[in-house]
């Protein structure tokens, strides 16, 4: 028979090399591109996309990206690597605010590779300052380790190889989101956001927040492209000046130096006509959003036409950076 002390030093040698091996493996596999080289690898968030996002920012994304774009479910299905000169990574989250975004931001910047920063400009971004599911932080990478949240990426990661038909969030490695059957009806967030009225909610914190993510990527010298996403005609009608303001709002904290691409204007407005393009009146169909990216890559391939970056680097070179 065996001697508690035996039998207490098996157990924890046992607990020690089942866990180490968890680890191991976890280590060896790398869903999250933490622990091995990323460069050239196509890494696919699965699980919880806030927590996959978040942590594939901290190497995937800087080392084979110079750009993120940040935003909401409005620009998931945006397709950003059909933008030539730049190779952007899509941060889009459903739900999510700029709280979330900025959170993304920060681990994207931490270390050398992106150039360029992509910031949506919606009421949605700034209306709460809540996170989602989980608060982002860098403590968060331990989970990569093995985690609940771990375990239901595998799970997801499965699914998937087994062709069968995901029931959940499903991005490419490049961030886009793939909507399926999208809804003809805005959900309650957003038919609480138009609600009539002269003006947007705007959450104090979550617009401090905002200005912060600017002048954080100021701080760190690298670009910023503005984009106004386009609503339908027919729903903006209905709070055109208000978004206007809005608009203008956060233009205030921009520079000359900064590339705006606004979907409101009259420039677009056959666009935001045509309903076809809007199943709910604020998402885009995957066609549509394939319209919508071409003319964002039009409007930056004209960008790097006309400027150059500041401090005499060529936006050429910039956009090469890996």
């Amino acid at each position: 028979m065996m001697s508690p002390r035996r039998w207490l030093l098996t157990t924890t040698l046992l607990v020690l090399g089942l866990g180490g091996g968890v680890i191991g493996t976890n280590v060896i596999l790398d869903p999250y591109g933490l622990y091995r080289p990323t460069q050239g690898r196509r890494i696919v968030s699965y699980g919880d996309s806030r927590i996959a996002k978040y942590l594939l920012n901290a190497r995937y994304v800087p080392e084979n990206f110079n750009a993120v774009l940040i935003g909401s479910s409005v620009t998931g299905n945006w397709d950003m690597s059909r933008v030539e000169k730049l190779k952007i990574y899509n941060d889009s989250l459903n739900g999510g605010n700029i709280t979330e975004g900025d959170a993304l931001l920060e681990m994207a910047i931490r270390q050398p590779g992106i150039s360029t920063v992509v910031l949506l400009v919606h009421p949605a971004m700034t209306s709460d300052h809540d996170f989602e599911t989980v608060r982002l932080r860098p403590d968060l990478t331990r989970s990569a380790l093995g985690s609940l949240s771990l375990l239901d990426a595998y799970k997801d990661m499965i699914y998937v190889r087994l062709h069968r038909r995901p029931t959940f969030e499903t991005f490419d490695a490049a961030g886009t989101e793939t909507f399926d059957d999208l809804p003809t009806e805005m959900n309650s967030s957003m038919k609480a956001l138009w609600k009539p009225g002269d003006s947007f909610d705007v959450d104090p914190i979550a617009l401090a927040t905002y200005r912060d993510a600017i002048r954080q990527v100021r701080a760190k010298r690298l670009q910023i492209i503005f984009v106004v996403p386009p609503t339908a005609e027919y729903l903006l009608q209905t709070k055109r000046a208000a978004f206007d303001r809005y608009v203008e709002m956060i233009r205030a904290d921009s520079t000359p130096d900064d590339l705006w691409i606004d979907f409101m204007t009259d420039e677009y407005a056959a666009f935001r006509r045509d309903r076809t393009h809007f199943p709910d009146g604020s998402h885009l169909t995957p066609e549509a959003a394939g319209i919508v990216v071409s003319y964002v890559d039009a409007a930056i391939d004209d960008w790097f036409d006309r400027e150059r970056v500041g401090r005499g680097v060529d936006r050429e070179r910039v956009a090469t950076r890996r």
